[in-house]
């Protein structure tokens, strides 16, 4: 099973070689690595020159984390698609965990872990927040993803802000995709002050916007099967 992975880079300078490193420690043998630069303007662009052929580049200007993804799946080779952000870490042996999950249930067309949050912001933890490590699908970067499911549902909502993983989850739970689950950390999922959820206010918005996708997709859904059954 070849795996394939994306990556939108947008000024993530800070972590990028970190989290490429993690990648390219990967146990499981990756087909390719997809890196779409949206527009960055720092040292971003270098840093990538510097892995030379192991990865493969695309820059284009800055249209938001959903449309670089989408632009990656547009270059996708592979059977099964893995996403990781420019500041996350992947476990050396996540990947061929989550293969060999989806190679033993061919029923299921995402595999996912489990996502530890490595707590890095300068101020204290709000004790109101959950930072166990848990199966947090939302986090692209868990998962393990056969291309036929973007076959399915299509590519990445561009018009929610960041709230496109949380869209695709709603989406995958709508179309009943299954998934099965692994008993490990697939993602290290770094916090700190430049995450693009930092400003709660923001991030709810744009939270507020997947889920007026999703009860819209299921109201026009119902029209459709009562106008099947009128």
């Amino acid at each position: 099973m070849k795996a394939s992975v994306i990556m939108p880079v947008y000024n993530g300078s800070q972590y990028l070689a970190t989290t490429l490193e993690s990648v390219l420690a990967q146990t499981y043998p990756l087909h390719e690595i997809i890196v779409i630069d949206d527009g960055s303007t720092d040292s971003s662009p270098d840093i990538l020159r510097s892995y030379g052929e192991r990865l493969r580049v695309t820059r284009q200007d800055n249209r938001g984390v959903a449309a670089a993804r989408n632009a990656g799946l547009l270059q996708v080779t592979g059977d099964v698609i893995n996403f990781i952000d420019q500041d996350d870490l992947w476990p050396a042996g996540r990947t061929a965990a989550l293969v060999s999950a989806l190679l033993s249930d061919s029923a299921a067309l995402v595999a996912a872990g489990q996502v530890e949050i490595l707590y890095e912001r300068s101020q204290p933890r709000n004790p109101l927040d959950n930072f166990d490590t848990a199966v947090r699908e939302f986090y692209l970067g868990s998962l393990c993803i056969r291309k036929e499911v973007f076959e399915r549902l299509g590519p990445f909502h561009t018009g929610i802000g960041y709230a496109d993983d949380t869209d695709f989850l709603m989406r995958r739970r709508e179309a009943n995709i299954k998934t099965t689950y692994v008993d490990g950390v697939t993602l290290q999922y770094r916090l700190h002050e430049t995450n693009t959820s930092f400003y709660r206010s923001v991030t709810n918005a744009h939270l507020m916007a997947a889920l007026r996708e999703s009860l819209r997709r299921r109201r026009m859904k119902e029209g459709q099967q009562r106008d099947e059954h009128s």
